[in-house]
């Protein structure tokens, strides 16, 4: 697409250089530049792109788009000021043939471009966005799978992959950067998808990864205090505005009604609102209020090693699924209401939810006839609260917990997560999860300060492969056994190196020559 083409879609503040460049393509990391690309200078956690214009333009950038504030005039020649230097504007233009664009907010401009040079795919298909602290994944997976039963070519963009309706990729972030995601998006309407179902998390909002996508249907699944911290939200007020942001970006909303924060979530929300509840009458957010579909009649069961649950909506539509836990009762009475949008009939919807199941999500990993052996996701507070309260309900003859939390991540959960487990765990390992840039021993510190205020028993094995060798070799008939805290990932982050682990193999390998 021609330059001059691109800025008739986005606003700046000014433009030097040659209006009538070819782009081939829309970048906002150099090392990914090619010639014909434009560059955008967006600014990440620990690294800055305006430092890496240099690099952009020795690739072959044709074009940059910098923000504003780092361009100034000194003596009547213009300089773009980044922590290492300062980059002359007019050597760019007259030595390198390029196009200078000023604006005001660069990833404001990242995502209207790419959206504009990928002819705005998301006006093509249905989209529907679901958030939440937790159950995104489920429910992602819950109605991508209603949707693909019912003869919808679907793509989907999430935490475990993005699959464009052709081929799948591991997922970078849960909600991609805002040029990846358009170029995926029209990769599906390439491929012949009509609908799309996005996680769209708080920091992809936050971040502008989905700014000038208008969803058809969003999904408010709950909230808790979450993602606070460093690189990620100020303050859970700020993680709750990101989060209701979605309910003013669709045409159709689907609250859960039951969690204590729906109110706020919904203000100021300019969508039409359906809710879903799994308490009924005694909603948390409008006690006496009945929602537009309840679960009723819920019941857990274990059978050949596998749990399950199974409810009633409408007072005699019967459901089952591969998942227990009345959380992912909720995470389906989403699911089942975005189906009622596209009139799919009852049976399909049936036996879709009940053949789902979810890669790392509460996945069981069947190593034994004696006991259970789960892998899931559950990486905060809440989840693993949910979690621990759900297999108490299946009367195991213990309930065992392997977990550690996450490196430069919130601090607030890693206690909170250590005493959850001490009161709802019969014996708790903890253990190493993603420590980046953090010494897993201080993580464990952390985790073991709320551990210690409960009669919890449980152990410290830095070593996850060790931690998991530990559980295996101390099971006992009856137990469940869950490790928890990366789920689907294949990978151990440490130090800004991702080596290869994934929980399901570790734990198959503990049980290999074994003899269980």
């Amino acid at each position: 697409m021609r330059l001059d083409q691109l800025l008739k879609h986005f606003s700046y503040e000014s433009v030097q250089g040659s209006h009538d460049l070819i782009i081939t393509d829309i970048c906002y990391h150099s090392g990914k530049v090619k010639r014909g690309s434009l560059f955008v200078c967006i600014k990440g956690q620990y690294t800055d792109g305006h430092d890496y214009i240099m690099d952009a333009v020795k690739a072959g950038a044709f074009a940059v788009v910098v923000d504003e504030s780092c361009m100034v005039n000194v003596r009547w020649e213009c300089f773009i000021y980044t922590e290492h230097g300062k980059v002359r504007v007019h050597e760019l233009v007259r030595n390198y043939g390029m196009a200078v664009i000023g604006v005001k907010d660069t990833r404001q401009a990242l995502a209207q471009i790419s959206a504009a040079f990928y002819d705005y795919p998301a006006k093509k298909l249905k989209i529907i966005g679901i958030t939440g602290t937790k159950g995104k994944t489920t429910t992602a997976f819950l109605t991508a799978g209603i949707l693909k039963e019912a003869g919808y070519k679907t793509g989907m963009v999430g935490t475990i992959w993005t699959y464009n309706g052709k081929d799948v990729k591991k997922a970078g972030h849960t909600t991609p950067e805002s040029s990846d995601l358009q170029r995926e998006l029209a990769q599906m309407v390439s491929n012949g998808c009509v609908c799309c179902v996005m996680e769209v998390s708080s920091q992809g909002i936050k971040m502008q990864r989905v700014e000038g996508i208008f969803f058809d249907i969003g999904v408010f699944l709950n909230i808790e205090p979450d993602h606070i911290g460093p690189g990620e939200h100020a303050s859970f007020a700020e993680y709750l505005y990101c989060k209701s942001r979605l309910l003013r970006q669709c045409q159709a909303g689907i609250v859960n009604r039951d969690d204590r924060n729906t109110e706020k979530i919904l203000f100021g929300h300019t969508c039409d609102i359906e809710t879903f509840s799994v308490l009924g009458e005694n909603g948390v957010d409008a006690p006496g209020q009945k929602a537009d579909i309840v679960a009723e009649r819920i019941t857990f069961s274990m059978k050949e090693g596998r749990l399950y649950s199974h409810f009633f909506t409408d007072g005699k539509e019967e459901f089952l699924l591969q998942m227990p836990g009345i959380f992912n009762v909720s995470n389906a009475l989403a699911a089942i209401l975005v189906a009622r949008h596209f009139k799919i009939a009852q049976d399909v919807v049936k036996d879709a939810l009940q053949r789902q199941t979810v890669p790392g999500r509460c996945e069981n990993v069947r190593i034994s006839d004696k006991f259970v052996f789960l892998v899931d996701y559950a990486h905060n507070e809440m989840s693993l609260r949910n979690l621990l309260g759900t297999l108490r309900g299946f009367d195991p003859g213990r309930l065992v917990v392997i977990f550690g939390c996450g490196g430069n991540r919130s601090k607030l959960r890693r206690g909170r997560m250590g005493e959850t487990a001490g009161r709802l765990a019969d014996f708790t390992i903890l253990t190493s999860d993603n420590p980046r840039w953090e010494d897993p021993e201080l993580i464990l510190d952390d985790i073991e300060s709320g551990i210690k205020g409960t009669r919890g028993a449980y152990i410290r094995i830095a070593d996850r492969r060790a931690a998991v060798a530990y559980a295996f070799d101390h099971a006992r008939e009856g137990d469940i056994i869950v490790l928890a805290g990366k789920g689907h990932e294949d990978y151990q982050e440490i130090g800004g190196v991702r080596y290869p682990m994934e929980d399901k193999e570790l734990v198959k390998k503990a049980a290999e020559g074994r003899g269980r």
